[in-house]
């Protein structure tokens, strides 16, 4: 996941910023506003009526207080106890509130917990005091947000006025010096720049001269940092590859690319166009892989194909698509069209891709290779107990002699020969069932990312 760490005093613009560069860089990213996190149990902590904050007393609305954030479209809500708080946490008085509850560890416990799981499931921006120092100390990016205190205490002046609040200039700049002060020296995970920090002093900016500069910077440093991490799965056909591969992808949070489904999107097209299956040589599909542009989107998570702009998606499983997509798939200039998007894909998203050749030819740079093998009857007889399940009326023998021609023209084939490399990591799945390989696999790859996040 990409994090982006935006910490800085108050009234330096943070949380409006926040907001703005999500929309600019895109519908991956989410925004956690932790400091409503804070202003919800200083407003809950206020309501409960309590006579003074102090520990004990904090101690006692935790054991009894449950929060809960939610999403309603792209708008964060805050439930207390459930009840919706989120339309009473912006007045002056929960924001001092928030800012003393805040330096409580309990406190911190409990967002803390919500804020780094958040980071690990999202591509998210985050904002507060402590973000780049304690929630995300492995943020990709980390910016830290100031301005001189005239400056912000005259943009909170002018807020709280615009909201109907009566204060004064003069109060409004006290309290920002008193908060400013006790944010920056308290005990507890104090407000401060990191050795990684980008220093971002907005006194002479406007919000959006802000918001250009602070995006421009993070796509840079993005552009320089991002690494995506590519796990290739070849083996051979009843090995089990494919449901590892999906299997493994759930347990990481990465994409799967569906290949296969690609080829036969292909293949859809091929029939929708009106080609002749009769002339199916070379320089024919040459000729249709021209005229045809093919693109893969995610749409809540589901893989869909897409030829020159008409998805495909539902018409892919049939026999007949199979069968013209195994006669379309071997020509060179359909693989060549095929891996571009392959290798764009890879380059873009964390990505578990499963094959014959993924690992020696599409992701040469894989950062794992699992090669998947079993014993040759034990890959048969599941095949054999799949196309039973399915209802088809096969032997045994057909379903072994079937794999055997397979193995060997997977083996010999022009283009895309099925091959293990010297970096595979090889994967017997003979006496093993589904969820003991992908714990084989998750193994292998916590020893080079020991601290990657893993579902369960």
């Amino acid at each position: 996941m990409v994090n982006v760490a935006i910490d800085g005093f108050t009234g330096s613009g943070k949380s409006t910023l926040v907001k703005a560069l999500v929309k600019r860089l895109g519908e991956n990213f989410k925004v956690l506003d932790t400091g409503a996190i804070f202003r919800g149990l200083g407003f809950e902590f206020d309501k409960e009526g309590f006579e003074s904050m102090n520990e004990e007393n904090v101690d006692k609305f935790l054991e009894k207080v449950q929060v809960k954030v939610s999403f309603v479209g792209d708008v964060q809500h805050v439930f207390v106890n459930g009840e919706d708080v989120t339309d009473f946490l912006r007045s002056e008085k929960v924001s001092q509130l928030a800012s003393k509850i805040s330096v409580f560890p309990k406190v911190r416990a409990k967002y803390l917990e919500i804020a780094q799981r958040f980071a690990k499931e999202h591509d998210c921006l985050m904002e507060g005091r402590d973000i780049g120092t304690v929630v995300m100390p492995n943020a990709d990016v980390k910016i830290f947000l100031t301005a001189d205190a005239n400056v912000r205490a005259q943009r909170r002046y002018a807020e709280l006025v615009a909201n109907g609040v009566k204060t004064t200039f003069k109060k409004v700049l006290k309290d920002l010096q008193e908060r400013d002060l006790r944010d920056s020296t308290r005990e507890v995970a104090p407000l401060m720049p990191t050795d990684e920090s980008f220093i971002v002093d907005n006194t002479d900016m406007d919000f959006d001269e802000t918001v250009e500069f602070c995006y421009n910077l993070i796509k840079s440093q993005l552009t320089e940092k991002k690494r995506t991490i590519k796990i290739a799965i070849d083996g051979y056909a009843g090995s089990g590859k494919s449901t590892i591969t999906k299997e493994l992808a759930r347990r990481l949070g990465f994409r799967v690319f569906d290949t296969g489904a690609v080829y036969r999107g292909i293949a859809c097209a091929f029939r929708y166009m009106h080609m002749d299956d009769n002339k199916i040589d070379e320089k024919y599909i040459c000729k249709f892989a021209k005229q045809i542009s093919v693109k893969v989107s995610f749409l809540d998570g589901v893989e869909h194909v897409f030829v020159n702009g008409i998805d495909y998606t539902a018409y892919l499983r049939t026999e007949d698509i199979s069968e013209l997509s195994a006669k379309i798939s071997p020509f060179v200039c359909i693989r060549k069209k095929v891996l571009t998007l392959q290798r764009e894909f890879a380059s873009d998203n964390n990505t578990v891709m499963e094959g014959r050749d993924i690992g020696s030819f599409v992701l040469p740079d894989a950062d794992f290779k699992f090669f998947c093998t079993a014993d040759e009857m034990v890959r048969a007889q599941r095949r054999y107990e799949q196309q039973k399940a399915l209802g088809n009326d096969v032997t045994f023998e057909d379903i072994l002699q079937e794999l055997r021609e397979r193995d060997f023209n997977d083996i010999h084939r022009e283009h895309g020969a099925i091959k293990i490399m010297p970096d595979s990591i090889i994967v017997d799945t003979t006496h093993q069932n589904l969820n003991q390989s992908v714990e084989f696999c998750l193994n292998e790859i916590k020893k080079k990312y020991p601290g990657i996040y893993i579902r369960k």
